[in-house]
C-alpha cells in the first residue's frame, strides 16, 4: 500500500470510531497545546535571563547575571520531563480502542507498515493541530509572563518572543513526538495483533527499573558530595545527573504502583478495594499516567523545598534582590509543573473511561450499580496518589542532602512550602479526575457493546 490510501484511510477510521474517537481527538490536541504553550513559556524565558546576562543593564545583571542562566537551566530541566510526559500520554489516548481497531486491519491482512503509517498520519495531525493551538495560547500568556517581576523589572513581550524559528521548530517538534509516541505504542499490534484482539495480558513490568533508578539517584548523590572539589564542573555535572535521576521516575514509577496493587490486592475487604486493586495490578503504566504528573511535580517541589534555606536575607541588594527572585522562581516553577500534573491527570482519566467503554458497559449490564464504579474510580486514584506525591518529594529530599545536609529536611519553611505544595497538588489532580466523571457515567448510559 503507498501513502495515499493511507492517508485516504486515516479519516475514515477516525469518523467509524465515532463520538469516542472525537473526545479523543479533541483530549489530545488539548494535552499538545498545553504542553506547547508552556515549552515555549519556558524557553523563552530561558532565553530572556540569557540575553540579560549577554546584555547587562543593571548590576544585578552584571553580579548575577550567569546564576540566573544557571537557575534558568534548573527550571527548564524540572519542568521538561513533565511536558515530555503530557506531550507523550497525548499520543497514546485512545491507545486500546485504536490498537483493536489496528490489529483487525493487521489480521485481515494490512501490513506493519501499512499500520505504522496510519498511526503516525493520524497522531501526527493531532500533534500539529495542538502544537498551532498551543503556540496561540502561548502568545496570550505573554501578557501574563509580563507581569512577573525579576532582577528588578519585570521582561517584556519582546524579551520573552521565543521567535519564528522556535516556532517553527515547535510545529515540527510536537507531531514528530507523537507520530514516535504513537508508533511505540503499536509493538503489540505489529509483533501480535491476534494476542491484542483477544485481549491477552500485558507483560508484567520488571524489577531492572528499580535498579537503574537508584544508579541514577546515586549518580545525583555522589556528585553532590565530592563535586565541590571540582567547583568548575559542579553545576552541569548536578544538571545532568539531576536530568537523568528525573527521568527515570517514569520507568521506577509504574513498577512500584504495579507492586502496590498486588499489596492492596492481597488487603482487599470490599468490592471497590477489589476491582481498584486488580485494575491497579493488570495495567500499572494506565495508573501512572493519572498520577505520574504530579509524582514529576511532587518531586520538583521536594527539590524546591531547600530554596527557603539558600535564601537567607543578604546584606546588600543584589543579595536581597536575588533571594527575593529565587522564591519567585521556584513558585512559579512548582505552579506550571502542578497545573501539567491536573491537566495531565484529568486527560489521562478520561482516555482510560473511554479504553475501559468494553469492559465497563459488560459490567453495568451485568448489574453492578453505578455508584461502585464511582467509588472504583476514586479509590483506583487516590491511594497510588498520595504514595507517588510522598515518596517522589522523599526521593528528592534524600538526593539533595548530600549537597544541604540537614538544612534539606529540617527547615520549618522549606518543609511548609513541601506540604502546602504537595496539597495543593494533590488537590489539583483529585478536581481533574472528577472531571471525568460526567463522561464515565454517559458511558454507562450506553447499553450497546462495541465489537471495539
Amino acid at each position: 500500500m503507498s501513502l495515499n490510501p493511507v492517508l485516504a484511510l486515516a479519516p475514515r477510521l477516525q469518523r467509524a470510531g465515532g463520538r469516542d474517537s472525537r473526545t479523543t481527538t479533541v483530549l489530545a490536541v488539548t494535552a499538545f497545546a498545553v504542553s506547547t504553550a508552556l515549552t515555549l513559556s519556558v524557553v523563552a524565558a530561558l532565553l530572556g535571563f540569557m540575553a540579560r546576562a549577554a546584555q547587562p543593564v543593571t548590576d544585578v545583571d552584571r553580579e548575577a547575571g550567569g546564576f540566573y542562566v544557571t537557575l534558568a537551566v534548573t527550571a527548564t530541566i524540572l519542568l521538561v520531563v513533565p511536558l515530555a510526559t503530557l506531550g507523550g500520554a497525548a499520543a497514546r489516548l485512545g491507545v486500546a480502542r485504536r490498537d483493536a481497531r489496528l490489529a483487525a486491519l493487521r489480521l485481515v491482512g494490512a501490513t506493519p507498515r501499512e499500520v505504522l503509517g496510519l498511526t503516525l498520519v493520524e497522531t501526527a495531525l493531532q500533534g500539529l493541530a495542538g502544537a498551532v493551538a498551543g503556540t496561540v495560547l502561548y502568545g496570550a500568556l505573554l501578557p501574563v509572563w509580563t507581569q512577573v517581576p525579576f532582577q528588578g523589572r519585570p521582561f517584556t513581550a519582546g524579551e520573552l518572543w521565543v521567535g519564528v524559528p522556535a516556532v517553527l521548530l515547535a510545529w515540527l517538534a510536537v507531531p514528530l513526538l507523537a507520530g514516535v509516541s504513537g508508533a511505540v505504542s503499536l509493538r503489540r499490534v505489529v509483533v501480535s495483533p491476534l494476542g491484542v484482539a483477544r485481549r491477552e495480558a500485558r507483560p508484567r513490568l520488571r524489577a531492572a527499573r528499580v535498579v537503574v533508578a537508584v544508579l541514577a539517584v546515586g549518580a545525583f548523590m555522589a556528585v553532590s558530595a565530592f563535586g565541590q572539589m571540582l567547583a568548575a564542573l559542579l553545576v552541569g555535572a548536578l544538571l545532568t545527573c539531576l536530568a537523568v535521576a528525573f527521568l527515570t521516575m517514569n520507568a521506577v514509577g509504574p513498577w512500584l504502583l504495579g507492586v502496590l496493587g498486588r499489596v492492596r490486592l492481597r488487603r482487599a475487604r470490599t468490592p471497590e478495594q477489589l476491582l481498584a486493586a486488580r485494575r491497579l495490578l493488570d495495567d500499572p503504566r494506565a495508573v501512572w499516567r493519572v498520577v505520574g504528573g504530579l509524582g514529576l511535580a511532587s518531586f520538583v517541589a521536594g527539590c524546591l523545598a531547600v530554596v527557603p534555606a539558600l535564601t537567607q536575607p543578604g546584606q546588600d541588594p543584589v543579595s536581597a534582590m536575588v533571594t527575593a527572585d529565587i522564591l519567585t522562581g521556584a513558585l512559579l516553577t512548582l505552579a506550571i509543573a502542578f497545573v501539567l500534573a491536573a491537566v495531565s491527570a484529568g486527560i489521562a482519566q478520561a482516555a482510560a473511561v473511554l479504553d475501559r467503554r468494553r469492559e465497563l458497559a459488560l459490567a453495568r449490564l451485568a448489574g453492578v450499580p453505578v455508584e461502585l464504579f464511582d467509588r472504583v474510580r476514586r479509590r483506583e486514584v487516590l491511594v497510588p496518589l498520595l504514595v507517588v506525591s510522598v515518596g517522589s518529594a522523599a526521593a528528592a529530599l534524600v538526593m539533595f542532602f548530600p549537597l544541604f545536609g540537614m538544612a534539606a529536611v529540617t527547615d520549618p519553611s522549606g518543609l511548609l512550602l513541601l506540604l502546602v505544595s504537595l496539597t495543593v497538588g494533590v488537590g489539583l489532580v483529585l478536581a481533574a479526575t472528577e472531571s471525568s466523571r460526567p463522561l464515565l457515567h454517559r458511558v454507562l448510559a450506553d447499553t450497546v457493546v462495541r465489537a471495539d
